[in-house]
């Protein structure tokens, strides 16, 4: 006997491909997979890079030197979240970012992370992932938290000056973010299992990007110092793939 799932999304398959709508198969189960990603350590006037793989050798380091810590299934990361107000200083960040820049426009990706927010900082949001340039400009997409939203912004044509709600971060601070890229710049997430779907600006779709998550803050003016700590349980990028969760 067919599910009643299996049903209702066979009824409503006529209807998805008419209006185009992006639809998800059932979210696979989270899994930490740091292949093709480095560690990135920015701070304020200096850049540090240390492939993924290679992380395990230095657990032997003093107990608050490095920034971050290998755990069963995932890493810890942490970063100082306040901007230093010197000229040319950057925004501190500590984050697995994609080896590779590769472009919205020539084929297909699915990029999915599971983070959880350990430690709030005083003030500003953090950023739980992000697709841009390797570079300080701005990124094609930001997905961010703003109180217990999360909220996106970028370079998408139906996003307001505010942001798209994409969901809402769960009782326990974590969020499940599942992105997939097509090459004429439809975009699909699943948040804590809310669907969105939205369209990229023509012009982003050309621009070299890659897939960014970790300890990240924006907007913290304070004065002090201030701190974020993540821990990201699941990752994961896949580019030209057929197997993608979504489907027309």
């Amino acid at each position: 006997m067919k599910s009643p799932f299996l049903l209702a999304a066979c009824a409503l398959a006529p209807f998805m491909a008419a209006s185009q709508m992006v639809a998800f198969a059932a979210p696979a189960v989270p899994s930490f997979d740091p292949a093709g990603f480095e560690l990135r350590e920015t701070k304020a006037f200096s850049i540090a890079v240390e492939p993924a793989a290679s992380l395990g050798e230095k657990q032997n380091l003093a107990q608050g030197t490095a920034p971050y810590r290998l755990v069963p299934g995932g890493i810890v990361l942490s970063s100082e979240a306040r901007k230093p107000t010197a000229y040319h200083a950057r925004q501190p960040r500590t984050e697995l970012s994609e080896i590779r820049p590769w472009r919205v426009q020539d084929a297909s990706a699915s990029l999915d992370t599971t983070i959880h927010i350990d430690r709030f900082p005083k003030r500003g949001s953090v950023i739980l992932a992000e697709l841009g340039p390797d570079d300080d400009n701005a990124p094609v997409m930001r997905i961010l938290v703003d109180g217990d939203r999360i909220v996106l912004h970028g370079q998408i044509n139906e996003a307001t000056a505010n942001g798209m709600t994409l969901g809402t971060l769960d009782s326990t601070h974590s969020a499940h973010i599942v992105l997939q890229t097509r090459p004429d710049g439809l975009v699909g997430t699943e948040i804590n299992g809310t669907q969105s779907q939205f369209h990229l600006a023509p012009k982003a779709l050309a621009i070299p990007v890659m897939f960014r998550t970790g300890a990240h803050v924006v907007d913290d003016i304070g004065t002090t110092p201030d701190q974020v700590v993540v821990t990201l349980t699941g990752l994961s990028a896949r580019h030209g793939v057929a197997s993608s969760r979504l489907r027309s």
